[in-house]
């Protein structure tokens, strides 16, 4: 038997204790329990005393509860409060929560008496839970990044790698684990990389992928490819871990091989053209001054041929020397477009806006201005604007609305029109007459040089105008092209993007 002194003191130490201590006969029957345990079970001791032990169990673990009790009683010996056990404890209202306990076996003069510690692990639970949970999305993440993801220690082992590092590598996962991460860097410079490991280690670092620094991987088959590789130092409890994202730049570096060649190759061909480009400015220079002062020659001694042996001529002679005289100021006429289509195809573009509508209707005057006779209507719109090359599509316009002043002359009335509607690409800019037209089956020759569809007898020209204003357009990034019936007008359609 205790003394008073002495089970005084024991009950002290059991209700200063900071878990639920409850104290059971060999038949498991409660003898004893502490103020801890009427706290976390909601029961008055007077409630518990005498009582089985299973009340404070949930009732669908009563029959399993009590084959443990009795398999304890039998061979009772310390268990430790966690040892690998799930156990539910039940409050008096009826709630379950998780617990921990730990058995001792109590020899006294009554009996084997068998103490337990109880103690409430629902928020170590749901540590444990968030933990778990934080793996999981930490494990999903790791598995859905677009890069292969080797994890290693601070002596170079793998401990965790993703499905990208299988399918880049064409190792599995179990071949890595545990592996000096080395194994996955060609052998030539393993020695290196171990260098380059350490030097990280001592001052670890967040180190951005493609960082300056020619990299290399070695496949499970030993071929090697160039990577890039960011690594992040991350401190957990268990140490210092390296997170690796290693990224396959095999396509880059052949496509960036790729502009390296299409751009040594660009700079060769921009070498060639400016080349040419200078034999085109001798060349137009020559056709400008030699070509020029032999015309004039021709033209001007055939008028004073005319003008001073007019009366020693008959009229097939100075028909002739007319004839002559057409031909060469005919010839100059070309050169200038000659000319002109030259200067088009190297002139340098200067791009801003400008008010379409205003040069339409400045052009328009000057037709106008040099036949007041004719009664023309232009219905231009006003308000157009692009960006575009002023000086550039000052031209295509004077060709185009020219060329709708030429060939409506004789219609009465006269209707030109200027206007843009839409296009599946964007806006059309259109010059619309009602003139001689033409046949569309012939529509693919209207924008090469020299092609005419119309007599140049009634309707002069180089047939270098629209070769032009195509030139003009494309250079602009555009297109050009145009519907037309004989007899019924024309419309000439284009963009300048």
């Amino acid at each position: 038997m205790t003394t008073p002194s002495r089970e005084a003191h024991f009950r002290a130490l059991l209700e200063a204790a900071p878990d639920a201590v409850v104290i059971t006969d060999g038949d498991g029957n409660i003898v004893l329990v502490n103020v801890q345990t009427e706290r976390l079970f909601g029961y008055a001791r007077r409630d518990l005393i005498g009582r089985p032990v299973e009340i404070l169990v949930p009732e669908r673990l009563h029959d399993r509860h009590v084959g443990h009790r009795l398999g304890f009683v039998a061979a009772p010996r310390v268990r430790p409060m966690g040892e690998g056990l799930e156990l539910s404890g039940r409050r008096a209202d009826g709630s379950e929560f998780p617990i921990a306990i730990s058995l001792s076996p109590a020899d006294t003069d009554e009996g084997t008496l068998v103490i337990a510690a109880i103690r409430d692990v629902t928020r170590a639970k749901q540590a444990e839970k968030e933990v778990r949970d934080r793996e999981t999305r930490f494990r999903a993440l790791l598995e859905a990044a677009p890069d292969a993801i080797v994890i290693a220690d601070t002596q170079g082992r793998i401990e965790l790698v993703n499905a990208q590092t299988e399918r880049l590598f064409g190792y599995s996962r179990d071949r890595l684990i545990g592996q000096p991460i080395e194994i996955l860097v060609p052998e030539r410079i393993r020695r290196g990389h171990v260098a380059y490991r350490d030097a990280f280690i001592a001052a670890p670092r967040v180190r951005p992928m493609g960082e300056n620094r020619e990299l290399f991987g070695q496949r499970a088959d030993g071929s090697e490819f160039p990577v890039e590789i960011s690594l992040s130092p991350v401190h957990t409890e268990q140490g210092t871990l390296i997170i690796a994202a290693v990224r396959d730049v095999t396509d880059r570096q052949r496509a960036r091989h790729e502009i390296e060649t299409l751009n040594e190759r660009l700079l060769r061909d921009n070498t060639e053209l400016a080349a040419v480009n200078k034999e085109l400015e001798s060349f137009s220079y020559s056709v400008s001054h030699d070509l020029r002062a032999p015309l004039r020659a021709i033209d001007g001694f055939s008028q004073a041929l005319l003008e001073d042996s007019a009366d020693q001529l008959d009229d097939t002679g100075r028909d002739y020397l007319n004839r002559v005289r057409r031909a060469a100021q005919r010839m100059g006429v070309l050169i200038d477009d000659l000319i002109m289509l030259s200067r088009v195809t190297r002139a340098d573009m200067h791009l801003r806006q400008v008010d379409l509508s205003a040069l339409a209707q400045g052009i328009a005057e000057d037709l106008r201005a040099r036949d007041p006779a004719r009664m023309a209507d232009f219905a231009i719109t006003g308000g157009l604007t692009a960006q575009c090359d002023a000086r550039l599509i000052q031209i295509v316009l004077e060709n185009l609305l020219g060329n709708a002043w030429k060939f409506t002359a004789g219609r009465t009335p006269t209707r030109i029109e200027f206007g843009s509607c839409r296009q599946d690409k964007g806006e059309a800019y259109f010059i619309r007459d009602n003139g001689a037209g033409f046949d569309m089956a012939h529509a693919d020759q209207l924008f090469r040089a020299f092609q005419r569809l119309h007599d140049a007898a009634r309707f002069p020209g180089t047939g270098i105008g629209l070769a032009t204003v195509q030139r003009i357009v494309t250079k602009h990034g555009g297109r050009i092209w145009a519907a037309g019936e004989v007899d019924k007008g024309a419309t000439f359609y284009f963009t300048l993007e």
